[in-house]
């Protein structure tokens, strides 16, 4: 089968119901198609995860790429601090087989029970994966579970547009995102989300679209309180905050 081919035939038949078997299915193309999603959609909101990434990051700094797929983000953080200690995690192993040339660890697990201690790391980032869990809000209550009391959550993700013009212009894109690669657009109550002070949101793309950066002080679920927000640095993000 040619590559065109074989990307027709993922892209023209659904998706297996286990969304490891999603991944596994695609691992071999999967950097094809995360550009094109990047190129068409996600692009904005990738690139502000990252300069904020680079105000953040240190030479000593513990960083955790929560599902981290073929690796791409984690290339990007050891170009931006080659000191930093990468982590990458991700439910498929044939999706961390592709990222083999990535100095770091690599550990096969699930975002909804990370299999590290609370307050591992200084840096959590996640690009294109709540969305494919089942409790996205479990997902971003562990990522805050292991950072450190200054440390920082940064993830990007689908998101559902408001009103019935932007959610029928982006129909037909969702629907291929639903259909063959296991994910949703979350809708608000959906969205693990704590509005303050030390919080960040950007949405692009008719809401498409988005990247939350949270601290440890920002719960995003009943119950949840990582820590007191006084034990918490202020953010250094350059531009204020985006809602």
């Amino acid at each position: 089968m040619t590559p065109l081919l074989d990307d027709l035939d993922i892209l023209l038949s659904r998706a297996p119901d286990d969304v490891q078997d999603v991944y596994e299915r695609v691992a071999n193309k999967y950097e094809r198609f995360r550009a094109l999603w990047v190129q068409l959609a996600g692009g904005t909101v990738e690139q502000t995860m990252l300069t904020d990434l680079r105000e953040i990051i240190e030479p000593d700094y513990r960083v955790l790429d929560a599902g981290a797929g073929t690796g791409t983000l984690s290339r990007r953080i050891h170009a931006m601090e080659p000191a930093a200690t990468l982590t990458l995690l991700d439910l498929s192993p044939a999706m961390l087989s592709h990222a083999v040339d990535v100095p770091g660890n690599r550990i096969e697990g699930s975002v909804l029970d990370l299999p590290f201690p609370d307050d591992s790391f200084d840096v959590v980032v996640s690009g294109w994966v709540i969305e494919t869990v089942s409790d996205p809000i479990k997902a971003v209550s562990e990522y805050l579970r292991v950072i450190t009391p200054t440390g920082y959550v940064l993830y990007t993700f689908c998101s559902l547009p408001s009103g019935w013009v932007s959610r029928a212009g982006t129909a037909l894109l969702r629907a291929v995102v639903e259909n063959r690669f296991a994910g949703q657009f979350l809708p608000p109550e959906e969205t693990p989300w704590h509005d303050c002070d030390r919080s960040r949101r950007v949405r692009s793309h008719l809401g498409l679209t988005s990247y939350i950066a949270l601290r440890k002080c920002c719960p995003v679920g009943p119950g949840i309180l990582p820590a007191p927000m006084e034990e918490v640095p202020p953010s250094t993000f350059s531009d204020g905050m985006s809602r």
